[in-house]
């Protein structure tokens, strides 16, 4: 998936993903007492794994026609922790540090 900012591969099946963040937003709206406005669109997350960022504008095509080109077999990932991370974008590329990790699963 070429899209306007990032290279990115989609994650299927979202539902569990999607319960999971949607657990930690309530989680961080309530801790700020915020309702349920945490800073962004919950609507327009799509989860992914991100492959690359774009940092000008251009053309693409080729990024697309490169994507074609590979088989992307199916890969299982455990996720064992959710981060809630401080974002920003100051320096015209995405910058986080980890202000906490809560462990997930009967491991921890």
């Amino acid at each position: 998936m070429v899209g306007d900012e990032a290279i990115a591969l989609p994650m299927t099946p979202v539902g569990p993903v999607d319960a999971l963040r949607d657990a930690a937003r309530i989680g961080v709206a309530s801790v700020l007492a915020t309702g349920d406005d945490v800073m962004e669109d919950a609507a327009r997350y799509r989860p992914h794994v991100s492959v690359g960022y774009f940092t000008a504008a251009g053309s693409a095509a080729p990024y697309i026609d490169a994507l074609r080109t590979i088989d992307q077999p199916r890969t299982a990932v455990r996720i064992s922790h959710v981060d809630l991370i401080e974002m920003h974008r100051d320096t015209r590329m995405y910058q986080w540090r980890a202000v906490e990790q809560l462990p997930l699963g009967s491991d921890h």
